[in-house]
């Protein structure tokens, strides 16, 4: 499956851990081709230092 939209709220400091595959089933089979929009503050990747490696696979 490809080419899907999510929509999804605030995050309220969850940060990643709410999209992951333990407590959103549906985040294990997002692909580079799906779409997530977070409405709200994401915080999920801003590292004020710079990029670092894990911010660099998230972007990706």
């Amino acid at each position: 499956m490809s080419g899907r939209l999510f929509v999804t709220g605030d995050t309220h400091g969850t940060g990643i851990n709410r999209l992951s595959g333990r407590n959103w089933p549906m985040g294990r089979q997002l692909d580079k081709d799906d779409y997530v929009v977070v409405c709200g503050d994401f915080g999920l990747v801003w590292n004020a230092a710079g990029e670092d490696p894990t911010e660099k696979w998230w972007l990706d």
